[in-house]
């Protein structure tokens, strides 16, 4: 699969980060999670991301993940853009939509494989800065620097990668 057309979401301007909204970002998962299922009735979805972090500032900006058997999430993708979402990708085990639209996200959607690696490593971090003050402080730190030295959505994420590997490898070593 390739990427779709459409504008480039990288070339906007990062959004910087907020305060922690537990209360907003909670029920915002939770109408999102209705939608979700509406279209995709016994799909697996968790709340991922800064945003499922007690404490943690982040964009404002709530990250879903969305766990599928891999043959059904290119059709799972279609589906839910049928229905209003913005599909901003596409590879082979991994789509991502937004909502509204990709200059606006109020929430981006992952759907990949239930139980697969993207799906796995997603959860371990977010657990792992649930339960770790010390990895949650370091994490924001990468944050703070990525949303202040990134020119848009992709150059944040690729700043903040290396440490989400290192914190990750950390935990499993540990």
């Amino acid at each position: 699969m390739t990427s779709s057309s459409g504008p480039d979401p990288s070339s906007e301007q990062a959004v910087l980060l907020v305060d922690p909204r537990p209360e907003d970002w909670a029920q915002r998962f939770a109408r999102i999670q209705d939608d979700v299922l509406a279209v995709l009735p016994g799909a697996r979805i968790e709340h991922i991301g800064s945003t499922a972090v007690p404490g943690l500032p982040a964009k404002d900006v709530v990250d879903v993940i969305v766990g599928l058997p891999q043959s059904a999430i290119a059709s799972a993708a279609h589906r839910l853009e049928d229905d209003g979402w913005d599909l901003e990708g596409e590879r082979e085990q991994h789509c991502w939509l937004s909502r509204p639209t990709r200059r606006a996200r109020d929430c981006v959607l992952h759907l990949v494989e239930h139980g697969g690696r993207i799906w796995t490593e997603r959860l371990d971090f977010r657990d792992l800065l649930r339960r770790d003050a010390d990895a949650r402080a370091d994490y924001l730190r990468t944050k703070v620097e990525a949303a202040r030295s990134s020119t848009g959505w992709t150059d944040y994420t690729r700043a903040k990668a290396p440490t989400v590997g290192r914190l990750l490898d950390e935990h499993r070593k540990g």
